[in-house]
């Protein structure tokens, strides 16, 4: 990956660029714009044209980008590098090591008390794993920003920089935001702090005069669409039109979806419910609610399989495919409903898009264009 090859974001890539050509990196940047739009993955390139290890002095700034050979940035791109650290709201669940005692007691009292360390301990002792779960209703817990602060103060091992990547940022709660504020207001010298989020009004506004704001845009769907064919020639135009609508300008969802094809084909048989409820009887539009209601569950099998193949390793795709099993018997209604949500928000769409088409607005504005 480069900057070249991120798909749109030309107006954020060229402050970035411009930044590094002129050495005028700001501590902290906010990364502003719809999920799943690229800020993330834009975060990641610009901690990787930062160091790379091969860019010539005084380049213009629009040749600078990462070269994707060199020990940083190969090591930056697979988030595995001492200088780049990347924290997201997750759920930590705990993955029973085959052979290993179930946890103990005390190590679950730990966990309800906030002490992370001695839980941790317990997991150890009983052979328990952590594994981190991104969800959509996860936080960042106030422990992992003291982990990042001790981080931002602690010496580059390799890099010219280091980077801390913290996503949806507006999950922090008030203490977290508070510790991090500090951190910000006085600042290590060589440290660069990269905020994402798509709620900045859930950010204390403290924090955000501490950053300099990006911005980020969804793309138009021709964009996406063409994309999509270009990097999966082999998909079938109708999985990458339903993807194209799906992911409503969303480069980074469409191609999750491409990759997920059963996500399209649930979403397909959700709108071919919603069109049978216009001719149906009040008895038929109730048991096509019962039908509705048995769709988070087929929903939360084909996101699973989605969160469990972006994993680097057979044995981390093990691990993942367990916890996200542990996860939906311990919390079965937690994980309907962030479903159901998922899923009325296609509904939304829909419902959306019938009533441009009733006022005659332009067929540029509908989402789901493929129906």
């Amino acid at each position: 990956m480069s900057f070249a090859s991120i798909v749109g974001h030309q107006q954020p890539i060229e402050i970035l660029r411009r930044a590094i050509a002129e050495d005028r990196l700001a501590t902290a940047y906010l990364f502003v714009g719809p999920p799943n739009v690229g800020k993330t993955l834009t975060a990641i390139e610009f901690a990787r044209a930062v160091n790379c290890e091969e860019r010539a002095p005084d380049l213009p700034p629009e040749q600078i980008d990462a070269c994707d050979r060199c020990h940083n940035c190969v090591r930056i791109g697979q988030e595995n590098h001492p200088d780049l650290l990347v924290v997201r709201p997750a759920v930590k669940v705990d993955v029973p090591v085959p052979g290993a005692r179930a946890v103990s007691s005390a190590a679950e009292q730990a966990e309800d008390d906030g002490a992370e360390d001695e839980a941790d301990r317990a997991r150890e002792r009983t052979g328990k794993r952590a594994v981190y779960i991104e969800l959509p209703d996860a936080l960042i817990q106030t422990g992992r920003v003291h982990e990042v602060v001790e981080y931002a103060y602690a010496r580059c091992v390799a890099a010219r920089r280091k980077f801390v990547v913290m996503v949806d940022a507006d999950t922090m709660n008030e203490e977290a935001a508070n510790r991090l504020l500090k951190t910000l207001e006085e600042p290590p010298a060589d440290t660069t702090f990269v905020l994402t989020t798509a709620k900045p009004d859930h950010l204390l506004p403290t924090v955000i005069s501490r950053c300099q704001v990006v911005r980020f845009h969804a793309l138009p769907g021709t964009q996406v669409r063409a994309a999509l064919e270009e990097r999966f020639p082999a998909v079938g135009a109708e999985l990458l039109d339903a993807a194209t609508a799906m992911a409503g300008g969303r480069f980074g969802l469409a191609r999750r979806l491409v990759e997920s094809p059963e996500l399209a084909r649930l979403r397909a048989e959700l709108l071919d419910l919603a069109a049978a409820t216009a001719d149906a009887h009040l008895a038929e539009c109730l048991a096509l609610g019962e039908r509705l209601m048995a769709l988070p569950e087929a929903w939360w099998a084909a996101s699973e399989g989605g969160e469990a193949s972006i994993a680097t390793s057979d044995d981390e795709r093990a691990l993942i495919t367990q916890a996200l099993e542990e996860l939906a018997k311990k919390s079965p209604d937690r994980i309907n409903r962030i479903q159901m949500e998922q899923i009325l928000d296609v509904l939304q769409t829909w419902y959306r898009d019938l009533l441009l088409l009733r006022g005659a607005a332009s067929p540029d504005l509908v989402i789901n264009v493929d129906r």
